[in-house]
């Protein structure tokens, strides 16, 4: 009789044998192969079938070493850009805001302060989005090894979080100033309902990647409609607090058609037919 546990641990072992010994990317490439194998099993696959599925699609022995091996060179090229990107917007950012709005007027620290959170908060969840559109593009062109499947989910997970937290502190000091001084915590503007729907949506994208048992393909399809929707909080809701309404901002309807076009094509995307 088929067992699947024992053919799971058998493979473990082949990795081994091939090199592959760090716990870490091990544990990550088992839960790679599990998500394959369920999704290939509800789909009516028998479970004989589809563990030799899964399992050809995450590559030989071979072939999983010569990609960790590859790693550092060439998966995390795209990470590693977007990360010094965010870097270096934050930086000039701080520097803008130190210079135009803190100089001379300690009044203006608070919103000095809100005005970086949000504002490297909405980009970290651009950078999400990005991620997530590399990811289905990569698909589309058969190209998504392993290794970047792997450094594109762990830098989605931490650039969400991330975002998550600036954009909830970006609200909270925004509310601080406003009491202070207007003498409310919210005034209806759209931009801070803008935000509130961007820190509501953040935040429960996290909870789904930390606590959810979606596939990664769901999860990157989230963090692309994540970043959708803080195009909308942050840009749509501008051009309406400045009483333009959204209708006729074209590089707006470009952003989200752009959006629309990958979530269509990730949507489209059938697991069975992701690259390993």
């Amino acid at each position: 009789m088929f067992d699947l546990e024992q053919s799971i641990a058998d493979w473990r072992r082949q990795m081994l044998a091939a090199g592959i010994k760090t716990p870490v990317p091990l544990d990550e490439l088992e839960s790679h192969l599990r998500e394959d194998l369920e999704t290939l099993r509800s789909s009516g696959v028998p479970e004989p079938q589809a563990l030799q599925l899964a399992v050809s699609r995450l590559g030989t022995p071979g072939s999983m070493q010569t990609e960790f091996k590859k790693v550092k060179r060439t998966s995390l090229d795209f990470v590693t850009i977007g990360a010094f990107m965010w870097i270096g917007a934050a930086i000039l950012l701080a520097w803008m805001l130190s210079g135009r709005l803190v100089s001379g007027r300690p009044s203006l620290l608070l919103l000095a302060a809100h005005v970086f959170s949000l504002t490297t908060g909405y980009f970290a969840a651009f950078l999400t989005g990005g991620f997530g559109i590399y990811y289905f593009c990569c698909r589309r062109l058969r190209a998504l090894s392993t290794a970047r499947r792997q450094s594109l989910n762990r830098a989605a997970f931490l650039f969400n979080r991330l975002s998550a937290g600036l954009v909830i502190a970006g609200l909270l000091l925004g509310m601080l100033w406003s009491e202070e001084n207007r003498g409310r915590y919210l005034s209806g503007d759209p931009r801070e309902i803008g935000a509130l729907c961007a820190a509501g949506w953040l935040v429960a994208l996290w909870m789904v990647q930390r606590f959810g048992q979606v596939s990664e393909q769901v999860l990157m399809l989230l963090c692309v409609g994540g970043s959708m929707i803080v195009s909308l909080a942050w840009f749509g809701a501008g051009t309406l607090a400045h009483g333009h309404g959204m209708a006729g901002y074209w590089p707006l309807d470009v952003l989200v058609g752009v959006h629309l076009l990958v979530l269509g094509m990730g949507l489209v995307q059938a697991p069975e037919t992701a690259e390993a």
